[in-house]
């Protein structure tokens, strides 16, 4: 089953499979030696011969400079086809995030599952899904909930595998995390040399850092082909959540329990209808897609024919919540981690971060 000129193979819960010339480093958690089963997507630089099948969808885009800049190609026959121009596959970030996260979202609501953007923890078999808007704190929420909590186990930072029966199934990427994070949370020290590197890491890709790049994409400037270049050069500041908590227990999956909205503003908690969280997390998951080329092709990867998968995506994540209450919270003091334990009915580990000088982040770096 295995193609040995690809040499890295991801098995995501034997739910979808890949076959990748080039690392896709925030799938690393399901890196395998070879798959059991053919791959559902093949990522080459070289586009599929007539053994693929009947081809039923091709997806195209290039900014402008064709193969000399950011370009992909994808094509749907016995399997999904991914080619990238050299630069693209050069930029295992870019490849990942811009053109190989968009294309699984689709495809595993093809298969019955959604890519929700929220992260998971499990306290004692039952977990809690987080969501938030871009910014707001959830990272910082989770590393101090997991550090702080025996119960708690690891599930997920920003995305999340749903299925309508409320099953959760575990995406451990690696967190993009920012200087201010690093502190507040105070996790494992890193290298001196990843510190300093953290720094330049954090302004270049923070909230206002992302927002010229949002504005270049409204331009006629190759913004796709920009960012490509950027992130090869200095690319994002992420590290797996067992690098930053040493011991940090990790679950594969788990049921789901509870929903919880975040929010800034001023102390206060309040229950949300099943029509409210299910609204949050929809609009929520459009959020985490608003870079080049998605806002340009999104369209010919949810519809098929006169089906939007939009509809599809819905109905299972409203299944899903049928037996999950949810709160929405708000704090101005980022103290979300301390109320998740009790929403949970789980003890909290007696003060090992005392407060965890839960001072406002200063405006730099990536919270969420």
């Amino acid at each position: 089953m295995q193609n040995t000129s690809y040499k890295f193979s991801y098995d995501i819960h034997g739910i979808i499979r890949i076959q990748s010339k080039y690392r896709l480093p925030e799938l690393g958690y399901f890196r395998v030696d070879a798959l059991s089963k053919p791959a559902d997507i093949v990522v080459d630089v070289h586009q599929p011969d007539a053994s693929n099948g009947p081809v039923r969808k091709k997806v195209h885009y290039q900014d402008g400079l064709g193969s000399f800049g950011f370009e992909m190609h994808i094509e749907y026959g016995k399997q999904i086809w991914v080619t990238v121009s050299r630069l693209v596959s050069l930029s295992p970030h870019v490849l990942y995030t811009n053109v190989i996260e968009a294309l699984l979202r689709w495809t595993f609501v093809q298969k019955g599952y959604v890519l929700i953007h929220a992260a998971c923890m499990s306290f004692n078999g039952r977990a809690m899904l987080v969501t938030a808007k871009t910014d707001t704190g959830k990272t910082s929420t989770l590393i101090l909930t997991t550090m702080n909590n025996p119960d708690c186990h690891f599930l997920s930072d920003d995305m999340t595998i749903l299925s309508p029966d409320g099953t959760v199934h575990s995406y451990p990427k690696p967190m993009t995390i920012s200087f201010h994070t690093l502190h507040a949370a105070k996790t494992a020290p890193l290298p001196l040399l990843n510190r300093i590197a953290l720094q330049v890491q954090s302004r270049l890709h923070s909230k206002s850092g992302r927002k010229v790049g949002l504005t270049l994409s409204h331009s006629t400037f190759p913004a796709a082909t920009l960012n490509t270049l950027v992130q090869m050069l200095i690319p994002p500041p992420k590290y797996m959540v067992d690098k930053l908590i040493p011991g940090v227990q990790f679950a594969k999956t788990s049921k789901l329990s509870n929903a919880l909205v975040i929010e800034r503003g001023p102390e206060g908690e309040h229950s949300m209808t099943h029509d409210e969280i299910l609204q949050e997390l929809i609009v929520n998951a459009e959020d985490a897609y608003g870079f080049p080329p998605y806002p340009i092709i999104g369209r010919e990867l949810f519809m098929w024919g006169d089906k939007d998968l939009h509809d599809v995506e819905r109905d299972i994540v409203s299944r899903a919540l049928i037996n999950a209450p949810a709160q929405l919270a708000r704090s101005s003091s980022f103290g979300w981690w301390k109320r998740i334990p009790v929403i949970m009915g789980s003890a909290p580990r007696t003060a090992i971060l005392s407060e965890a000088k839960e001072s406002a982040p200063k405006p730099v770096g990536v919270l969420a």
